[in-house]
């Protein structure tokens, strides 16, 4: 196999330089079989099995809590990889949590609290809408724009694109929108995809970590600087009573600084006193050098155990200065 030297050297040029101040963060999102017209990035629970396994072979798997201490001690096992798991939809509890338990790996889910009381978040209203249209429907009209669905490849492209127009809207332009959605598809009615908080209970006393990642999702730097806090305070509160423990780790939706979030929202995550929070800048999080409200986060989707340890491989790298050339190319397919 073409990988397995690339593989192996990968492994041991990480080695020789990985640190014992920085870890890996994987950044995950849905685990499912027979994933809907809008979940085209979703692992199966098979690829997710198998990176777990790959992970436990090649890399250190620790828990969000341990990776960090370590770090800050500069005690870290050289390889440190922790899994995290954002949003909170029910395939966390599904599949995510039985494997995680069955090859004996922790991870932390970060979790937007309004999916536990209403059963879904906003995303999942746009994509059930036109997923259950009615056939005869041929296109949406919305901000003056007109979206096919009048074909299955057409409804799944409009809705990766209605999704990332709503997503860059304040929460109330963003409701406005949705609702017109759902006046034209016809389609009040929405199944539930989230985990409850018997399950986000059950997942802590088995020793998950729970994270706190809003409670509507919003792109904070598009809300007012109340809405923001109050955003980010009510989820960890609500998160906080389902466990009866604190939460110490945030994730900012969408993750992207000074487009998503700001200094401001920095300064929100620190006096609201969580120990670190997450973005989804691509890298390594090293808790001794960098702002620790800012850490970043890697997302790994190579089908192969070459091409995705060798990425996580050149992750690492990237962040050392004799690597620096590699920044430009780990987001690229590796061949």
């Amino acid at each position: 196999m073409i990988f397995t030297p690339l593989l192996n050297l990968g492994i041991k040029v990480l080695n020789l330089f990985a640190g014992t101040k920085s870890f890996s963060v994987l950044n995950y999102h849905r685990v499912m079989p027979n994933a809907d017209l809008s979940s085209e990035q979703a692992l199966t629970p098979e690829l997710f099995e198998q990176q777990l396994i790959w992970l436990k072979r090649h890399f250190k798997v620790l828990p969000l809590p341990e990776a960090f201490a370590l770090a800050q001690a500069k005690q870290l096992p050289r390889n440190a990889v922790v899994i995290t798991i954002d949003d909170g939809f029910y395939d966390c509890f599904a599949y995510v949590y039985p494997l995680l338990k069955k090859h004996q790996l922790t991870a932390t889910f970060f979790i937007s609290t309004a999916g536990l009381e209403q059963g879904y978040l906003w995303e999942n209203q746009i994509s059930y809408a036109i997923c259950h249209a009615p056939q005869d429907l041929m296109r949406l009209q919305l901000q003056q724009s007109t979206f096919l669905i009048g074909t299955t490849a057409q409804r799944r492209a409009s809705i990766a694109a209605i999704t990332e127009l709503t997503k860059y809207q304040t929460l109330q332009q963003r409701q406005l929108m949705i609702n017109d959605i759902l006046a034209q598809c016809n389609c009040p009615a929405h199944l539930h995809q989230f985990l409850t908080r018997e399950q986000v209970s059950i997942m802590h006393q088995n020793g998950m970590t729970i994270g706190a990642h809003t409670v509507h999702h919003p792109i904070l730097a598009l809300e007012t600087l109340a809405t923001a806090q109050q955003e980010i305070s009510d989820s960890k509160l609500l998160l906080e009573q389902i466990i009866d423990s604190p939460i110490e780790f945030f994730a900012y939706p969408n993750g992207k600084y000074q487009q998503d979030f700001t200094d401001d929202h920095v300064a929100i995550v620190r006096d609201l006193g969580f120990k670190a929070a997450f973005s989804t800048e691509w890298g390594v999080a090293q808790p001794e050098t960098d702002c620790v409200y800012k850490l970043k986060r890697f997302t790994p989707w190579d089908r192969s155990p070459g091409k995705f340890c060798l990425r996580l491989a050149i992750n690492t790298l990237a962040e050392r200065y004799h690597f620096k050339f590699f920044k430009s190319r780990v987001r690229q397919h590796v061949s």
